[in-house]
């Protein structure tokens, strides 16, 4: 949590060759904050580490068996038979066809190792939740599905100082504000590159549980004081969702890829094939598979590289680029093919098709009657930051190269982003541009943005209708962000010994697929009239379509936090809290009058709204320096409102009509090299109603409609770290 002001400050210091001895002196360098020197202190030291042996070890187990959350359960439990009378049997969806009610539970193993200061390596190996275990895997299938890589690097004198590193195997590599390279499997909302969203810029050994984005190859980094030069190569292959672009019926290796996937369940290709087929060949069934997810269905080689040129501390101008060759084509069905494609009912496949689906559409194709045939996607651009006093301005510009040329800037599909921020003892100021094109399909993009890609799409709000209901995933676990255009303003402000804008931030932005304007504020505000006690509010307003108030989509949601904190002796801690949330839209006209008639009222005459509150209480008990509590007991009732409740090491989602849960997180050092920790949690809520019938039309027999039932659950994290 170091901003590029105190880097700066700290650079600027040592290189006139004044040293830093002790945490005084760095309090006391010109230019860096109090917050900058007080959150580095226990991260640097002041002369030459001295090693107590030569080769450290250090193994973690991590095991969750948490169940699937509700968006990917719904996908899974969507019926892939389509007819006029469904027949009920458990395996009409791939949840009842795989038996995915006794779901294995995830376990990660990892293993890292360092000699001395030049060597390292690690490997890693993760089993997501329902795969089979690693003790049930051959030594070929360990092999093809661990993460691993061997690291050396070393400080030459030459001609100056110069740090070489080498990596072998798996690495991450970032550069600039994420637009041309960031390899992770996982999207961050408002990711700004600062505070705590700060990226790791260049390259590092991968031990993170990304699949799908994962580089595995070499990569160079060679750095001086005023350069930085980064080469690497990888070679790995994707999963892809692959359709019948040959039209002879079936969906076969020598067909073309649509996009990526990141699968929430890597189902082989041998079940996902038997399953295809006995949907197809179900007597009746309306709804044939021509498109499915397959695993390792494209190989990706990558060739790409970053320089950087810093003239003086604070400043660089850096050029990153990349090329992924392919073994297959990506092609993207034009107009009523693609509808016709994805959803299944093709009379209604114009009805459902909205202008979201662009996003679909303006997917990256590697032939089509614009380019010709190639087999490759090539991304370019640069980025820059210089600091002046207190202020840094840094930004990237990056380009989709489809048929213009390398050293024409804006003739190809773009994105850009332009930050600055200025730092102050007790204030900081934050503003971020970006501009992201449809077109610009780059699947290692992850700058900043509002939303994940597809939202909003047929893969989000269709599922039930989708040729596949697999193809949900494209939107559940995408990582590249939306095409949009906004502003974003954030500040902290202490304003008062007593009061303090903890973070407040407005967005303004605006979606590309279909010009929807939209408006987020977030304001957090902290009471402290002693330390031992504080007071916390924070408020949110979110605005979508805020420019037409009779669309659809338009939607008001507005949420409020109340918490009290009481710190206690001992460094134990006691919150009691209060969440109140709501969502104002338009009507639906089949609620107005529900069960809806055909030709019924047409006029809209109400909102819908939307609403929820809960109650909590966390607690933080230390036992002793050795072993401490974390715990949680909250109860909530909602009417159509999700509450996204962060839980200490993971992300819940409370919603339905009334619910309450606790967990507790043991946390505990067994000795000086093992720790371990175990979260328990239990879970009990209704679920939401559920009506099963044609739009606007009741079934003439049987029950429509089925009223809320009881759902409970359990789950346990366990998590080990032993270092020798």
């Amino acid at each position: 949590n170091v901003s590029q002001i105190d880097a700066s400050a700290i650079l600027s210091r040592t290189t006139r060759g004044d040293s830093i001895s002790n945490y005084r002196d760095l309090r006391g360098s010109p230019g860096i904050s109090y917050y900058g020197a007080s959150n580095l202190r226990h991260y640097v030291y002041y002369q030459d580490e001295a090693l107590d042996k030569d080769l450290i070890v250090d193994y973690q187990f991590k095991y969750n068996d948490s169940p699937y959350d509700d968006e990917t359960r719904e996908m899974f439990k969507e019926s892939m038979i389509r007819m006029e009378e469904i027949p009920h049997r458990t395996d009409a969806s791939y949840w009842g066809y795989f038996k995915m009610n006794n779901h294995t539970a995830a376990a990660m193993n990892k293993l890292r190792l360092r000699y001395q200061k030049e060597w390292k390596a690690s490997v890693l190996y993760n089993t997501p939740k329902g795969e089979v275990s690693l003790l049930d895997r051959d030594v070929d299938q360990i092999f093809d599905n661990a993460k691993y890589f061997v690291g050396y690097e070393k400080e030459i004198d030459l001609w100056g100082r110069n740090l070489l590193s080498i990596i072998a195997g798996n690495y991450r590599a970032t550069f600039g504000e994420g637009l041309v390279m960031e390899n992770t499997d996982y999207y961050s909302p408002r990711k700004t590159g600062y505070g705590f969203n700060k990226r790791i810029t260049g390259i590092i050994g991968d031990m993170s549980r990304t699949q799908e984005y994962a580089l595995k190859g070499i990569a160079l980094d060679w750095k001086r004081n005023d350069l930085n030069a980064v080469f690497f190569l990888s070679q790995d292959k994707k999963d892809a969702v692959v359709y019948d672009s040959n039209g002879d019926g079936e969906i076969t290796d020598d067909d073309d890829i649509l996009s990526y996937i990141t699968l929430t369940h890597r189902f082989d290709n041998d079940q996902l094939q038997e399953a295809e087929d006995f949907y197809n060949n179900f007597p009746g069934n309306e709804n044939i598979i021509s498109i499915a997810p397959r695993i390792d269905a494209l190989e990706e080689t990558i060739i790409g590289g970053h320089i950087e040129y810093s003239p003086f501390i604070g400043t660089h101008l850096g050029f990153t680029g990349y090329e992924a060759t392919y073994d297959k084509d990506f092609t993207i069905p034009d107009g009523d093919d693609l509808k016709n494609l994805l959803i299944t009912d093709e009379e209604d496949s114009e009805e459902k098709w909205r202008f979201t689906d662009k996003e679909i559409s303006a997917l990256y194709s590697t032939k089509s009657s614009a380019i010709g045939d190639r087999d490759y996607r090539r991304v370019y651009g640069f980025d820059w930051r210089t600091v002046i006093a207190n202020t840094s301005i840094q930004g990237e510009y990056a380009e989709l190269e489809v048929d213009g040329t390398m050293f024409k800037l804006g003739d190809d599909p773009k994105a850009y982003l332009l930050s600055f921020y200025s730092q102050f003892d007790n204030l900081y100021l934050l503003t971020i541009f970006r501009n992201y094109d449809l077109e610009f399909d780059n699947p290692y993009h992850r700058s900043f943005s509002e939303s994940r890609r597809f939202d909003d799409t047929v893969l989000e709000r269709l599922t039930y209708g989708l040729n596949n209901t697999l193809l949900t995933d494209m939107y559940l676990n995408a990582a590249q962000p939306s095409a949009e255009k906004g502003v974003y303003f954030e500040t902290r402000y202490r304003f008062h010994e007593k009061f303090t804008l903890t973070k407040l931030y407005l967005d303004i932005w605006e979606r590309m697929s279909d010009s929807r304007k939209g408006v987020r504020f977030e304001g957090k505000l902290e009471y402290r009239p002693i330390h031992q006690f504080r007071i916390k509010v924070r408020h949110k307003v979110q605005t979508k379509r805020y420019d037409d108030d009779l669309d659809r989509n338009k939607s008001i949601a507005n949420e409020t936090e109340l918490n009290f904190i009481f710190n206690l002796s001992n460094f134990n801690r006691l919150v009691l809290g209060f969440i109140y949330g709501q969502v104002d839209q338009p009507p639906y006209l089949s609620i107005l009058s529900d069960p809806a008639e055909p030709n019924g009222p047409d006029m809209a005459q109400a909102n819908t709204l939307s609403n929820g509150e809960m109650i909590f209480i966390d607690y933080t008990h230390n036992f002793n320096k050795n072993l401490k509590v974390i715990g949680n007991f909250s109860i909530w009732q909602a009417h159509g409102a999700t509450f996204w409740d962060f839980e200490d090491v993971e992300l819940d989602f409370d919603q339905s009509d009334r619910g309450f849960k606790y967990w507790f997180h043991l946390h505990s050092r067994i000795s000086s090299n093992i720790f371990f920790s175990m979260k328990f949690k239990y879970k009990q809520f209704l679920t939401r109603e559920y009506e099963f019938r044609m739009f606007n039309e009741i079934p003439e027999e049987g029950e429509y409609y089925y009223d809320r039932v009881e759902r409970k659950e359990t789950s346990i994290r366990m998590q080990v770290d032993w270092k020798f």
